[in-house]
C-alpha cells in the first residue's frame, strides 16, 4: 500500500526532497538512475527525498547536477514550498481585550 504524502513539507530537508522528486520524474529518472549516477545508495536517495536526511552540500549539489539544476535553484524552489506552508499556517495576531493601547 502506497504511503500518502503530505499536503506540505515541513522541513528543509522535505521540501529539498519535493523539488529533487518533482524533477526526477519530469525528466523519467527513478531511484535507482539517481544512486547509480552519484554512487550513492538506493536507500540513501530514498532518504533524502523524503527528507528523513540531512544531507550534505555536497549530496545536494551532486543531485542537482544530475537534475541539470543549480544548487542555489534546488534551495530557493525548496524555499518557496516552505513558504507557501508558512502563508497557509498563518492567522492574524490578535491583542487581548486587557491589553491597553498604546498613545
Amino acid at each position: 500500500m502506497a504511503k500518502e504524502r503530505q499536503t506540505r513539507p515541513a522541513t528543509l530537508e522535505q521540501a529539498c526532497g519535493w523539488v529533487i522528486v518533482q524533477l526526477r520524474e519530469e525528466q523519467g529518472l527513478s531511484q535507482m538512475d539517481l544512486a547509480v549516477a552519484t554512487g550513492y545508495s538506493l536507500r540513501y536517495i530514498g532518504d533524502v527525498e523524503r527528507g528523513a536526511k540531512n544531507a550534505t552540500l555536497r549530496t545536494m549539489k551532486d543531485l542537482a547536477t544530475l537534475l541539470n539544476l543549480r544548487l542555489g535553484d534546488l534551495i530557493s524552489r525548496a524555499e518557496r514550498l516552505l513558504s507557501y506552508r508558512d502563508r497557509e499556517n498563518r492567522t492574524k495576531v490578535q491583542v487581548p481585550k486587557h491589553v491597553d493601547k498604546v498613545r
